[in-house]
C-alpha cells in the first residue's frame, strides 16, 4: 500500500456490525471490502476514497498501545460529567447587591436555586480550589494551550554518563545532551499553578525514537516518580531537599526539580537523539488521560525533541523519524524553518548563560526532507527538499530528514526547527541545532 493512495483503513462507527451476512452482502455491494476475518467492533474496512459511506470522513483504526510497565489502564466507557463553567467566578458574577443590602438575600436565594436547577457552575479553572499542574513549553509558560514550538520544555534535563543512583538531587548540567550507549540520569522541573497543593503528584518519563509526532502506541517508559507541591502563592527563597517515603526531590515551594529514579541508556542506533517526553498529574484533582502524549495541547505533558550536532566542519545530520498516527486521511506536509539561535531559548540552557552569544552563519546552510514513506519501506533514493507535501493516510509513515551546515565558523549557530502539519494544524516538531566544535 503506498502511503497517498488508497485504499483507506477505516473503523467507523458505522461498520459495528457486521457480523449479520445479510449486512455484510449489502455492504459488499456497495463497495466496502472487510479485510481479515475479524468481527465487530474490531473490523476494518478499506474505502477507495477518504470519505465513509454513511457520509463522514473515514476514521482511521486506532495503533496497537502495548500497556507500559508500572502503569494501569482502566477503561472509561461512561463519558465524564459535563460542569457548567463561566468566564467570571460565581461569586462575583451577576448582579450581587453590596454588603448589607435588602436584596442580599433574596438574591442568595436565587443562586440556590439556579444550582437547584441546573447544577453547580464553576468560574475559570486557574481560579478554583485545585492543583494545576504544568510543564513549562518555554520560559513564562503559564499552561495556555495550544503552543508553537512545543517541543523544547526548558523543564527536561539530561545529564550524560551519570547513573541514577549515585546522581544528585539537582542536575550538574541544564543543557545536557544524551550520550548514546552511556548511562544517563533525567530530570524534570515540575509546576503548580492552581489555589491548591497537590499530594503525590505523578511524574512520568519517557523516550520515544526521533519523532514528528508523539503518541502512545510509540511510548517506551523510563521510570516514575512522585513529588508534593505548595500552591502558588508559596514560593521559598532557596531549594529545600525533600526525603519522603515515595520520593525525594527538591522543592521552592510551587514547583520542584525531580530526578527519574532509573537510569536511561540511549540506544547507538539513534545517537541519542531520541525524543523525550514528562507527564505530571494527580489522579482524583488534576488527572490526564492515559492516552495523553500532546504536548502542544495539554499542559500536563512537557516534550523534547531536540539535537544539538557539534562538528569542526562540515556540520552534518541525518535523522529517520516517524510521523503520528493521524485520526483520520488528511492533506498533510513536512517543512523546515531555518531560524536565528537568539529565537531559542533553550540555548540558554546549554551555554549556561543568559547571552549564548551565538550567531547565524554566514554560509549557506541546505537541509530538507525526503518524500514519506511507510514505517516498513526501505529508504527512498536521497532526494530531500524543504517543504514535502503528500496524502497521509491511516498507516504509519516515517520521512528522512538531511542537513548540512559546510563552513561553520567559531560561535556559529543554526536552528533548523521541522514541523509536521496534518490538516493545517502543526502535530508534531523537531529541533536541530548545528554547532561549530
Amino acid at each position: 500500500m503506498e502511503p497517498n493512495k488508497p485504499p483507506f483503513l477505516c473503523e467507523c462507527p458505522c461498520h459495528s456490525d457486521l457480523s449479520d451476512p445479510g449486512r455484510r452482502e449489502m455492504l459488499k455491494k456497495l463497495g466496502w471490502v472487510t479485510l481479515g476475518s475479524m468481527v465487530a467492533p474490531h473490523v476494518l474496512v478499506a474505502h477507495t476514497s477518504s470519505t465513509c459511506n454513511c457520509g463522514k470522513p473515514v476514521k482511521c483504526p486506532p495503533p496497537n498501545v502495548v500497556t507500559q510497565p508500572g502503569t494501569v489502564v482502566i477503561p472509561e466507557n461512561i463519558p465524564p460529567l459535563k460542569v457548567n463553567t463561566t468566564n467570571i467566578p460565581p461569586w462575583k458574577g451577576g448582579n450581587k447587591p453590596p454588603i448589607g443590602d435588602p436584596g442580599q438575600i433574596p438574591w442568595f436565594k436565587g443562586q440556590i436555586q439556579n444550582i437547584l436547577k441546573n447544577g453547580p457552575s464553576f468560574g475559570p479553572r486557574k481560579d478554583e480550589f485545585l492543583p494545576y499542574l504544568l510543564i513549562r513549553a518555554a520560559a513564562g509558560d503559564r499552561g495556555n494551550r495550544p503552543v508553537d514550538p512545543f517541543w523544547e520544555s526548558p523543564d527536561i534535563f539530561v545529564v550524560p554518563n551519570q547513573d541514577a543512583a549515585s546522581a544528585p538531587p539537582l542536575p550538574s548540567t541544564f543543557g545536557g545532551i544524551a550520550q548514546a550507549g552511556a548511562p544517563n540520569t533525567l530530570y524534570a522541573h515540575v509546576w503548580n499553578f492552581g489555589k491548591a497543593p497537590v499530594h503525590r503528584a505523578r511524574i512520568e518519563f519517557y523516550w520515544f525514537n526521533p519523532s514528528l509526532g508523539i503518541t502512545q502506541a510509540d511510548a517506551n517508559l523510563i521510570g516514575a516518580a512522585w513529588v508534593d507541591l505548595s500552591n502558588r502563592f508559596t514560593l521559598y527563597p532557596t531549594w529545600v531537599p525533600i526525603s519522603e517515603s515515595y520520593g525525594q526531590w527538591m522543592t521552592q515551594g510551587c514547583h520542584a526539580i525531580v530526578r527519574c529514579p532509573t537510569t536511561w541508556v540511549p540506544t547507538f542506533e539513534n545517537n541519542g537523539h531520541e525524543c523525550l517526553v514528562v507527564r505530571a498529574f494527580e489522579p482524583i484533582l488534576d488527572a490526564v488521560s492515559p492516552s495523553q502524549f500532546s504536548a502542544s495541547t495539554d499542559r500536563h505533558v512537557g516534550q523534547r525533541n531536540i539535537a544539538v550536532v557539534q562538528a569542526a566542519s562540515p556540520a552534518t545530520i541525518d535523522l529517520n523519524l516517524n510521523l503520528g498516527y493521524p485520526v483520520s486521511p488528511a492533506n498533510a506536509e513536512v517543512e523546515v524553518a531555518m531560524d536565528a539561535p537568539s529565537a531559542m531559548d533553550w540555548l540558554k540552557l546549554y551555554s549556561g548563560s543568559r547571552n549564548p552569544g551565538f550567531r547565524p552563519p554566514t554560509s549557506s546552510v541546505t537541509a530538507g526532507f525526503s518524500t514519506p514513506i511507510l514505517r516498513s519501506q526501505p529508504p527512498p533514493p536521497p532526494v530531500f527538499k524543504p517543504h514535502v507535501k503528500f496524502h497521509q493516510h491511516c498507516e504509519p509513515l516515517k520521512v528522512a530528514f538531511h542537513a548540512n551546515a559546510p563552513d561553520l565558523n567559531p560561535g556559529d549557530a543554526q536552528v533548523l526547527r521541522l514541523r509536521h502539519l496534518n490538516a493545517g494544524k502543526v502535530v508534531g516538531g523537531y529541533t536541530v541545532v548545528l554547532l561549530k566544535k
